[in-house]
């Protein structure tokens, strides 16, 4: 598919590959360039991948660790905000139907956890404005990554989600960055806008 891609669009993504310091590498998992559809014909877009979006964040130097898990029908799962907020998940394993994401960042230097939780409803309306699940029900891709890897793209949601409320830092540009590219599929292009 990629070879079909505008020079333009491959440039693009492998600059945005240097401007968020991802690795290619299929072992690590980091980052891929896909080809998505456009009215101008296939483009090429680097999208990073949730575990490419952990190792930016705690490369900063301010989160130890973060992780993200799905809850799904029938696990036992509990939010609690105020003072002292946590989170209780006792997975079952046995249910296949997603409810609710929820993402955990450790701070550095503290025992303190930052989360968010974002249930099925939250993650569908940000899957229905992507450009690249939008041609795909509409037949003009064959795949969709929302469709292929539903899980993983509830993970990236709810860890992106979890980005705006982390502490900042000056390593923070590569993570600003690979969240923008990002974004970039949820934009509607000059045509698409016109349709609105």
């Amino acid at each position: 598919g990629l070879k079909k891609c505008s020079k333009e669009s491959l440039l693009k993504a492998v600059y945005n590959i240097a401007l968020t310091g991802l690795s290619l590498n299929p072992v690590l998992k980091y980052a891929y360039l896909i080809p998505r559809w456009s009215p101008s014909g296939s483009v090429a877009v680097l999208e990073p991948s949730y575990q490419g979006l952990i190792k930016l964040l705690t490369d900063t130097g301010s989160i130890v660790a973060i992780y993200a898990n799905i809850v799904y029908e029938g696990d036992d799962f509990e939010v609690v905000y105020g003072t002292t907020s946590e989170i209780v998940h006792k997975p079952k394993f046995k249910g296949k139907k997603i409810l609710m994401v929820y993402a955990v960042a450790v701070l550095a230097g503290s025992n303190f956890k930052q989360f968010e939780v974002m249930d099925i409803e939250e993650i569908n309306a940000i899957k229905e404005k992507s450009e690249s699940y939008k041609a795909c029900k509409a037949g003009k891709a064959k795949s969709c990554i929302w469709e292929e890897h539903s899980g993983e793209m509830c993970k990236k949601t709810v860890i992106k989600r979890l980005f705006k409320y982390l502490p900042k830092t000056d390593k923070f540009n590569n993570v600003a960055h690979a969240i923008a590219v990002l974004d970039e599929d949820y934009t509607p292009t000059d045509g698409q806008a016109d349709y609105q």
